[in-house]
């Protein structure tokens, strides 16, 4: 159990009662050597993190001594020149100061507790098949800390593992590269790495039971017919070869709640009619897709909406 105080010009390890990882940023820059700034002045902010239910005992530096007291975003927060918390809660969470018996500043530090890595769950899923497949994960807790997460993937354990490509747009995913008709399962290694630790999560899948399309797009709903309305989409952009990995497509339509939902299909082709339909009605249309050999059905479109006009 460690304090580690990181500066521009040196780190240094201090014994404590809690388990905790200071990162102490100094205010002046650069640590000016200017003769005429006191130590009073060349004050730095030191970020805590401290595991939740842990006991803090920080005494105060400086000339305090007895007279010392501690503050809490600028608040009394306890006598003395130690601070002193016996478990440690999210709510502890803030700037903490300790002054003289003066008011003079001596020391100044961010408190945040948190969690310490803990098991993710991951899932994975193949929308691009058959050249990639996108992972994702989540915590719980929230570890409430900053953390950093590595992926790495690879065939079996016993292989190579390859870095996971982040996605820049979804937090906690990432793409992998997949091969066609793999056998071995493809397994994925979550890293959550924080000031309080680090743990690893690993996640095995079989590519070809774990093909989910994206749904369908670009959906439309028109009425050319009396009672009828003429539905038409596009396959997924991410379903990156329809031409050689075709899928199927079911269309689901109701009127007033989703309960009453029906299901037609699958249908080969990007469109269909829905006929015999009550004139005024309002209806909403979604469609799915899925791989016609393998894997799972997408979820259901955006829902589009088309009212039948009486002709």
């Amino acid at each position: 159990m460690c304090v580690l105080l990181r500066s521009w010009a040196y780190r240094m390890c201090v014994r404590c009662t809690v388990r905790v990882c200071a990162v102490a940023i100094l205010l002046c820059p650069l640590l000016s050597s200017d003769p005429r700034l006191s130590v009073k002045e060349n004050q730095y902010t030191m970020d805590l993190y401290v595991a939740v239910g842990s006991a803090v005992n920080i005494p105060c530096k400086g000339e305090g001594g007895e007279g010392a007291q501690w503050r809490l975003n600028g608040m009394a927060f306890n006598p003395g020149p130690v601070l002193s918390i016996r478990n440690a809660s999210l709510e502890d969470r803030g700037n903490y100061t300790c002054h003289s018996r003066n008011g003079s500043l001596l020391q100044t530090l961010f408190l945040q507790p948190g969690y310490p890595p803990s098991l993710l769950k991951v899932k994975c899923s193949s929308p691009g098949y058959p050249i990639t497949a996108t992972c994702s994960w989540s915590e719980e807790p929230e570890p409430m800390l900053p953390t950093r997460y590595t992926a790495t993937y690879g065939i079996s354990h016993k292989s190579r593992f390859h870095p996971c490509r982040p996605v820049p747009s979804l937090r906690h995913h990432c793409v992998l590269n997949i091969s066609l008709f793999q056998s071995d399962p493809q397994v994925i290694n979550v890293t959550a790495t924080n000031p309080l630790g680090s743990r690893s999560t690993f996640f095995s899948f079989i590519v070809e039971n774990a093909v989910k399309p994206d749904p369908p797009v670009n959906v439309t709903v028109t009425q050319r017919l009396a009672r009828q309305l003429y539905v038409q989409w596009a396959p997924p952009p991410s379903w990156t070869d329809p031409t050689n990995f075709p899928l199927m497509y079911k269309v689901q339509y109701y009127h007033g709640d989703i309960r009453s939902a029906r299901e037609l299909g699958p249908y080969k082709c990007q469109s269909m009619v829905l006929k015999a339909l009550r004139p005024g009605a309002t209806y909403v249309v979604q469609v799915s897709a899925q791989d016609q050999l393998v894997g799972q059905r997408s979820d259901w479109s955006e829902p589009v909406s088309a009212t039948v006009l009486p002709r």
